[in-house]
């Protein structure tokens, strides 16, 4: 369709600082949701629930026809990799448009609001799918992450701590050891995980100087 006014408003929710803040900004959508590979941290899933009870929004959870990310991982003696990053796909991605054609049908098209910061806007990309648009309202609005802190405490909310599998390649040196201290039996998941896989790059990196490198998950719930 040329007229976008008609699409469905859908709000793709990660539950971290930028969909969190985005949501905060503006809530009217048709449907926000949150794609859930089975594996998110405790701490995402608890501000989940805080943040649907404060807020009064209804947030739909939708997961995909392979079930957790880390038994399909553990099934394939594999794990995620920052050199094949399909499992955004496999897991986000594709869930979210099986929900949405199912429900909506094959007709209905959707503007899709992707909430990721200023500082990323090389992220952006354009929907490959025609009935798809992407929309970036934090880039448009040229908000980086610090501000969007202030935002989500102003309105006075808790900050919810950065989402992602517990399982992730892309976790820090300091995320490591956060999960060893905090989640002993998804620490030793993960570890078993790697023990398990085929994969000849190490999943834990907590010494050398790979360790040190920043990576930042590119999982993309649109």
């Amino acid at each position: 369709r040329s007229d976008w006014q008609s699409m469905k408003q859908i709000a793709s929710f990660g539950c971290g600082v930028d969909s969190v803040a985005g949501l905060l900004l503006n809530s009217n959508y048709d449907e926000i949701i949150f794609a859930d590979t089975l594996d998110e941290l405790p701490s995402t899933y608890q501000y989940m629930e805080y943040f649907e009870k404060k807020s009064g929004l209804k947030i739909t959870k939708v997961t995909s026809k392979h079930g957790s990310l880390y038994d399909y991982f553990f099934k394939g003696k594999s794990q995620s990799s920052k050199y094949h990053h399909w499992c955004s796909d496999k897991f986000k991605i594709q869930p979210i448009r099986k929900y949405l054609r199912e429900k909506y049908g094959k007709k209905e098209t959707f503007e899709m609001s992707i909430f990721i910061d200023f500082s990323e806007f090389h992220r952006m990309r354009e929907s490959d799918r025609k009935y798809i648009k992407n929309k970036y309202p934090l880039v448009e609005q040229k908000l980086n992450r610090d501000q969007l802190k202030e935002i989500i405490k102003s309105k006075g909310y808790l900050l919810p701590e950065k989402s992602g599998c517990y399982h992730c390649c892309f976790t820090t040196k300091k995320g490591w050891i956060k999960l060893r201290n905090n989640e002993p039996e998804l620490w030793e998941k993960t570890k078993d995980l790697e023990n398990n896989s085929n994969t000849k790059e190490s999943l834990i990196k907590i010494r050398g100087k790979d360790s040190q490198t920043l990576f930042e998950c590119r999982c993309f719930n649109g």
